[in-house]
């Protein structure tokens, strides 16, 4: 997953000072966890119960996780199969498919096919030549997935990654699931809660959000020391973006927003379809 050391969100105790989004004198309490080996948290005013509504974001996490052995996801790149894929991982295709056709493959989650690879060939010391490359990205395009409600499987070679959309998924799940109230949803990505305005730091800058956002870059996870791969990849070149891009959008669904922010960091454009998207992009 991404890891964003750049951004943080203002929250806690409103004090002396006040925030968009607080009344004065109101406090906003601050609950902390982990999902999907990161720190999230939920600031909320007044009384939310946030355990309670992460029971099943943990279910679904351990669903989709591509580091649990035992995950359904991984089921599906070990075998080349899954019976009865869990809603969660039916969800998370359709919602790719979406997104895949709409951006002409620039978002495909089979580029674990590719990143996969590349990681483990760095990790042992080997730099993949030109030619190698170019064949490993042939395995990358989600026409080698073949989706019913009863099967989900792979055609040989092909993984599956749902990295550029899961936490903003398990963001809008932990949304539904905490119901009516007044909250900030970090899992990775933002989401509001209720109409008020909540800022969040993004390289310095300060974003008030109403409905969801997501943050990509880079800088996240670099597979090499002295190359310029990085868990962002083309799916069309297999060529990364520059490790200082940090793309930023909000839209009104945090999946939508995290797929879209990958599809921008790595060169592309929102596409037309999708109405009321802000970007923005540092260099």
């Amino acid at each position: 997953m991404r890891r964003r050391g750049f951004l943080g969100a203002l929250s806690g105790l409103c004090g002396g000072v006040l925030l968009s989004g607080c009344r004065r004198g109101e406090d906003v309490k601050v609950w902390r966890g982990v999902v999907m080996g990161i720190e999230v948290t939920v600031s909320y005013v007044g009384d939310l119960k946030v355990d309670r509504a992460l029971e099943s974001v943990l279910r679904v996490e351990g669903e989709l996780s591509l580091w649990l052995r035992d995950s359904a996801l991984s089921q599906l790149n070990r075998d080349g199969y899954l019976r009865n894929p869990p809603r969660s991982i039916l969800d998370c295709l359709k919602k790719c498919e979406e997104l895949y056709q709409a951006t002409d493959g620039l978002f495909d989650p089979t580029i674990e096919s590719y990143l996969g690879w590349m990681r483990e060939r760095f990790r042992a010391g080997d730099r993949p030549s030109k030619v190698e490359r170019e064949e490993k990205l042939q395995l990358v395009d989600f026409r080698l997935v073949s989706v019913s409600d009863d099967r989900v499987e792979v055609e040989e070679g092909v993984r599956l990654n749902f990295n550029a959309m899961a936490q903003g998924y398990l963001t809008d799940l932990l949304w539904h699931e905490l119901g009516q109230g007044e909250a900030l949803v970090n899992l990775g990505e933002y989401r509001v809660l209720g109409n008020r305005e909540w800022p969040v730091i993004v390289e310095g800058d300060e974003l008030m959000i109403r409905r969801a956002l997501a943050v990509s870059s880079g800088a996240g996870e670099r597979l090499s020391a002295t190359d310029l791969a990085n868990h962002l990849i083309d799916p069309k070149t297999g060529g990364s973006p520059p490790p200082r891009r940090v793309v930023a959008v909000q839209a009104d669904e945090a999946w939508l927003a995290d797929g879209l922010a990958t599809v921008v960091a790595v060169g592309g454009e929102v596409p037309d379809g999708y109405q009321d998207v802000d970007v923005r992009i540092w260099e």
